[in-house]
């Protein structure tokens, strides 16, 4: 029989893989409306789900401080818990930066020729900041090093694009009389760039918080060479 220590951590591991598969529900939701924009039945699931997101991140954050004031968990539990409560502020983040791109997607004109331009790019930005996203929360659970550094490793291509978008933008509208459509598509284009990109700063948080489970180590702020993360102690 489960002791209640026991039953508070499980009912934290269950509301973090719920928590996860809503946001992950919410970046395929996001690439459906790329295509179309005017469905009213897109942006009701994604509002929904924000809701529902919101709820979870303040009973999860509510358990875990219960968790750690009433039990004292040991120093494995703890890093797991500490653990669990970054993920969960992050997870939330990234369903904010969700709603944020939806809300730019429903006042682009999606046929528009500039849009046209730049969709590809943003939706591959979409599919490597969903892969970042499942690999770290797979990272995490399964307690995978690699994949979480392989996560980290593919926050430069998502940078790389968004740097792309951000440079070649202004140069398309530069010189032009821009309807007011177009003016509204550029500032969204960009905007949508921005937050799909910190969309996978998230989820390199993410697997930094896996990698401080599985090794307690803390790499957030060190630095790296040749795309990799230096461990403490190496060289350079």
């Amino acid at each position: 029989m489960k002791t209640l220590k026991e039953k508070v951590f499980g009912r934290i591991t269950d509301d973090f893989q719920v928590l996860a598969k809503i946001v992950i529900r919410q970046l395929n939701l996001i690439k459906q409306l790329m295509n179309e924009n005017q469905n009213d039945d897109l942006y009701t699931e994604i509002n929904n789900n924000e809701r529902i997101i919101d709820s979870i991140e303040v009973k999860m954050r509510n358990e875990v401080i219960n968790l750690i004031v009433l039990y004292s968990p040991r120093a494995t539990n703890l890093r797991m818990i500490i653990s669990y409560y970054d993920m969960t502020a992050y997870l939330e983040r990234i369903g904010d930066l969700i709603l944020n791109i939806s809300n730019f997607i429903k006042r682009i004109q999606v046929d528009g020729a500039l849009f046209t331009r730049y969709k590809k790019d943003l939706f591959k930005m979409l599919d490597l900041t969903e892969n970042m996203t499942q690999n770290a929360i797979f990272a995490f659970t399964c307690e995978d090093i690699q994949l979480a550094k392989d996560t980290i490793d593919t926050d430069d291509q998502v940078d790389a694009l968004h740097e792309h978008i951000g440079h070649h933008l202004p140069s398309q509208c530069a010189e032009k009389t821009l309807s007011r459509q177009e003016m509204t598509d550029a500032l969204c284009i960009n905007s949508m760039a921005y937050n799909i990109e910190r969309i996978g700063d998230n989820a390199t948080n993410i697997a930094e918080a896996a990698i401080y489970l599985i090794e307690g180590k803390n790499i957030k702020h060190w630095p790296k060479q040749d795309g990799e993360i230096l461990r403490a102690g190496s060289e350079g």
